[in-house]
C-alpha cells in the first residue's frame, strides 16, 4: 500500500477546511438570528448594540443558539484537523469561503437575495485572500521547533490589539461597530488557530502532553477561544452575520499566517517581495470586508439593537410621537420637562418616545402606554452634552416605519436638531400634523467667539438637519442670534409652536411665528409635599441648577455670602444642588464657609426630598430661562421661589385666577444685576420669614398650573389646532380652518 503523498495530505486538509468554513458560516447565521432576536426585546437598552453578561449567559439556554454553536464546533474541529495535516498558512485562508456561505444562508433565512453590491464586496474579499493564500502556500515550509519566548510575545501583542479593538468599538459609527467587534474577535480566533498549530508542533518535537509548554499553550487556546467567542457574540448583536463572518474569515487567517510564518518558521523561505505581496493582498481582502459592512440585504429594515423599541398595545384614541435630540442622561430642565410630559401624555394617549438611549428612557418604556425608540447618536458634543443625530434618509425610513406601525396622529418635538428635523420631515411626508415645544429661545453664550459662532453655527445646524437656516437678527450679538435662528429654522416648519411661558411666546411671535400657544411645563406629583406653617431655626434656601454663567450662579453665591455676613449661619442656610463648568470656581468661593453647602449633582427623583427640607428655593437667572422646571418643581412641593427675572410669571405672580408663589428679588422696574437686590431679599427673609410661609400657602393653589391634568388638557387643545381631532388627523380644508 503506497503511502499518502504530501500533496494528497494538503488536498485533504483544504477539503476539511472548506467543510469547516461551511460549518462556521451556517452556525454563525443561526447564532446571529438568535442573538438578534434576544437583543431586540431589550427595550431602550442604554448600551445599545451590545449584550449584557446576563443576556450572553441566557444564550446558554437557547436551543437555536446552542444548535448554531454545535455546528460551529463541528466546523472548528474540521479546521483543527486540517491544521494538523498542513501548514496553518495554507489552511486558514480557505476559511474565506465562509463569507459566500453566510451570504447565501442569510439570504435564505431573510427570504431575499443578496444585493449585487454584496457579491462585489465578497469577490474583492475572495480575490485578496486568494492572492494571500497563493503566496503563503507557495513559500510555506514545514514548521520548525518554535521559540516559545518569541511565540509568547507575539501572542501577547495580538491579545492586546484584540482587546483594544473591542474596547474602542463605542468610538466607531453605529454602522461600523459590528465590523470593529468582529475584527477584535477574529484576532483572538486567529490566535486560537495559531496556538493549536503551536501545540501540534510541540507534540511533534517531543513535548509531553502534560509538560509546562503544552499546558501553557492549552491555557492560551482556551483563553483566546472564550474571549474571541464573547466578542463575536457582541458583533452578532451589533450587525449582520455576513459582516461578522467576513471579518472573521479575513482577519483570522492573516493573524494565523503571520503567527505561523514568524513564530513557527513556516515562512522562512519568503523573501521581502513575497511578504509585500501578501500585505497588499491582505489589504485588498480587508477593503472587501469593509465594503461588505456598508451594505445591507434588500428589504432588511431590521431594527439595530441600539434602536430596538419597546412595544405596548394601543389603549387610547390618540397616539403621539414625542421626539427630542437631548439625552435623558443629562439632568437639564428641557430633559426633565420631556420626561415629565411623556408620563403625563401617557395618561391620555399612546406615546412613542423617540430619544437617544439612556437608562432614564428605558424606565419610561416600562409604562404601559409608552413605547420607547432609542436613536443612537454618532457623537456627543463634549462640554455641551448634545448627542448629534443627523437627519438622513435611513433615519427617516426608520421613523416612517415606526409612525405608520404605531398609527401616530401627531408628532411633538422638543428640540431643533437632526432627530427632531427628521421626525418633522417624516411626519409631513405622511400627512401627520407637527408641534414643537421651544424650551428656550434665549440662547446665549459668554464665550468671546461671537463671529466664529455666527459663521459655524448655521453650517453645523444645516449639516445635521438638512434645513436652510433662517438669518434674522434675533439678538444683539451675532453668535447669540445664530443660535436663536436654529430654533426659528425648525419652528417655522411645524404646524403649531408651544411655549411654556407667555413672555417667550411674545418673542416667538415677534420673530415671525404666528401660531404659538402657551402651555406651562408639567411637574410630577409630589405626594410628600407639606405646607410650610412655621420656620424654626435658620431659613433654609435651596438653589438648583447648572453651575454656568447663564444661570448666574456666581452672582448668587456672591449675594449668599454677603447675606451670610450680615445675618450669620444661625439665621440663614444655603444648599446648592448641581454641577457645571463653574462648579470649581464656586467651590473656591465657598471654601469652608459655614452656612453654605454644595451637594453636587443629584438624580431628579431626589429633588422633591431636598425641596421638602427647604423653606424656599431660588432662581437667579436673568434673560435666559423660559419657564424653568425649578419653578414647577418648587411650587409642586409647596415652596415659594425667590426669582430675579421679572419676565418670568407662570406660577410666580397671580394670573388666571391662581395666586403666585414668587418672592421677587428685583426692584420695581428692573432686576438688580449686581445681586444687591438678591442679597437684601435673603437678609430680609432670614430675619423675617413670613413671606416664605405665605408663598408656601399660595403655592397650594398655584401648583394646579403644573399638574398633568392641566398640561394634557392644554396640549390636546394645541393638537386640535394643529390638525388632530378625536384621535385622527383633520384632513379637509374646512376642518383645518376650524381647527386653527
Amino acid at each position: 500500500m503506497s503511502p499518502i503523498t504530501p500533496q494528497i495530505t494538503v488536498a485533504l486538509a483544504v477539503l476539511m477546511a472548506a467543510l469547516g468554513s461551511f460549518g462556521l458560516a451556517a452556525g454563525s447565521v443561526v447564532q446571529h438570528a438568535s442573538v438578534g432576536q434576544r437583543s431586540s426585546v431589550t427595550a431602550g437598552q442604554p448600551d445599545g448594540g451590545s449584550m449584557s453578561l446576563r443576556q450572553i449567559a441566557a444564550l446558554l439556554t437557547d436551543r437555536r443558539w446552542l444548535a448554531g454553536m454545535a455546528v460551529i464546533i463541528a466546523g472548528t474541529l474540521l479546521n483543527i484537523a486540517a491544521i494538523f495535516l498542513a501548514p496553518v498558512s495554507v489552511v486558514q485562508p480557505v476559511g474565506v469561503l465562509a463569507v459566500v456561505w453566510s451570504a447565501l444562508l442569510a439570504g435564505r433565512i431573510d427570504g431575499v437575495r443578496p444585493r449585487p453590491a454584496i457579491w462585489v464586496a465578497i469577490m474583492v474579499t475572495i480575490t485578496g485572500l486568494a492572492g494571500f493564500t497563493a503566496l503563503a502556500a507557495s513559500h510555506a515550509g514545514a514548521p520548525q521547533a518554535p521559540d516559545l519566548g518569541h511565540a509568547g510575545v507575539i501572542a501577547a501583542v495580538a491579545a492586546v490589539v484584540g482587546l483594544a479593538l473591542a474596547a474602542s468599538h463605542r468610538l466607531a459609527r453605529p454602522r461600523d461597530r459590528a465590523l470593529v467587534l468582529a475584527t477584535a474577535g477574529a484576532v483572538f480566533y486567529g490566535l486560537t488557530a495559531a496556538m493549536v498549530k503551536l501545540a501540534s508542533t510541540l507534540l511533534a518535537t517531543g513535548q509531553a502532553l502534560i509538560s509546562a509548554p503544552m499546558l501553557l499553550t492549552a491555557a492560551g487556546i482556551a483563553a483566546a477561544a472564550v474571549t474571541g467567542g464573547a466578542i463575536v457574540q457582541q458583533a452578532y448583536a451589533a450587525g449582520r452575520a455576513e459582516v461578522t463572518v467576513g471579518a472573521l474569515t479575513t482577519i483570522d487567517p492573516i493573524v494565523a499566517v503571520v503567527f505561523g510564518m514568524v513564530a513557527l518558521g513556516e515562512g522562512a523561505g519568503a523573501w521581502a517581495p513575497v511578504i509585500a505581496g501578501m500585505a497588499v493582498c491582505g489589504a485588498v481582502a480587508a477593503l472587501g470586508v469593509a465594503a461588505l459592512s456598508r451594505f445591507q440585504t434588500d428589504n432588511t429594515a431590521r431594527t439595530p439593537p441600539e434602536e430596538a423599541m419597546t412595544h405596548h398595545p394601543q389603549h387610547h384614541d390618540l397616539s403621539v410621537a414625542v421626539v427630542s435630540d437631548y439625552s435623558l442622561a443629562h439632568l437639564g430642565g428641557a430633559e426633565n420637562a420631556y420626561a415629565d410630559q411623556v408620563r403625563a401624555l401617557a395618561g391620555v394617549a399612546d406615546v412613542l418616545a423617540v430619544n437617544p438611549p439612556s437608562r432614564r428612557l428605558e424606565l419610561l418604556g416600562e409604562g404601559d402606554d409608552v413605547t420607547t425608540m432609542p436613536i443612537r447618536a454618532a457623537v456627543t458634543l463634549p462640554g455641551l452634552g448634545l448627542p448629534v443625530v443627523r437627519n438622513t434618509a435611513a433615519l427617516r425610513a426608520r421613523l416612517r416605519e415606526a409612525f405608520v406601525s404605531h398609527r401616530i396622529d401627531i408628532v411633538h418635538v422638543h428640540s431643533e436638531f437632526g432627530l427632531a428635523a427628521a421626525a418633522v420631515q417624516t411626519a409631513q411626508e405622511l400627512g401627520i400634523p407637527t408641534v414643537e415645544t421651544v424650551h428656550t429661545f434665549f440662547w446665549q453664550t459668554q464665550a468671546p467667539v461671537q463671529g466664529l459662532l455666527a459663521r459655524l453655527g448655521p453650517r453645523f445646524h444645516r449639516a445635521v438637519t438638512g434645513l436652510e437656516p433662517t438669518t434674522g437678527i434675533l439678538a444683539e450679538r451675532p453668535g447669540d442670534s445664530a443660535l436663536r435662528n436654529m430654533t426659528l429654522t425648525l419652528a417655522r416648519r411645524v404646524d403649531r409652536v408651544v411655549s411654556p411661558s407667555a413672555h417667550q411666546a411674545v418673542r416667538l411671535r415677534q420673530a415671525g411665528l404666528p401660531r404659538v400657544d402657551v402651555v406651562p411645563n408639567s411637574a410630577p406629583p409630589n405626594p410628600s409635599a407639606e405646607l410650610l406653617t412655621r420656620i424654626d431655626g435658620p431659613l433654609r434656601v435651596l438653589w438648583i441648577g447648572r453651575f454656568a454663567p447663564e444661570k448666574r450662579v456666581v452672582p448668587f453665591v456672591e449675594a449668599a455670602l454677603k447675606a451670610l455676613d450680615a445675618v450669620g449661619p444661625d439665621n440663614l442656610r444655603i444648599d446648592m444642588v448641581g454641577t457645571g463648568p463653574q462648579f470649581c470656581q464656586v467651590a473656591r468661593m465657598v471654601d469652608a464657609r459655614p452656612g453654605i453647602q454644595l451637594a453636587g449633582a443629584l438624580p431628579n427623583h431626589l429633588i422633591p426630598a431636598r425641596l421638602r427640607r427647604s423653606d424656599v428655593s431660588v432662581l437667579s437667572s436673568i434673560g435666559w430661562d423660559n419657564q424653568p422646571m425649578t419653578i414647577a418643581e418648587s411650587v409642586t412641593a409647596l415652596r415659594g421661589v425667590i426669582w430675579c427675572d421679572p419676565a418670568l410669571t407662570e406660577g410666580l405672580v397671580a394670573a388666571d385666577g391662581l395666586p403666585g408663589a414668587g418672592i421677587p428679588a428685583f426692584g420695581e422696574h428692573s432686576p438688580g444685576e449686581s445681586g444687591s437686590d438678591l442679597a437684601s431679599t435673603l437678609v430680609r427673609l432670614a430675619l423675617s420669614p413670613g413671606p416664605a410661609i405665605e408663598a408656601s400657602r399660595r403655592a397650594l393653589a398655584a401648583r394646579e398650573l403644573f399638574t398633568a391634568d392641566h398640561f394634557t388638557a392644554s396640549v390636546r387643545d394645541v393638537y386640535r389646532r394643529a390638525g388632530v381631532r378625536n384621535g385622527a388627523p383633520v384632513t379637509s380644508p374646512a376642518e383645518m380652518e376650524n381647527a386653527s
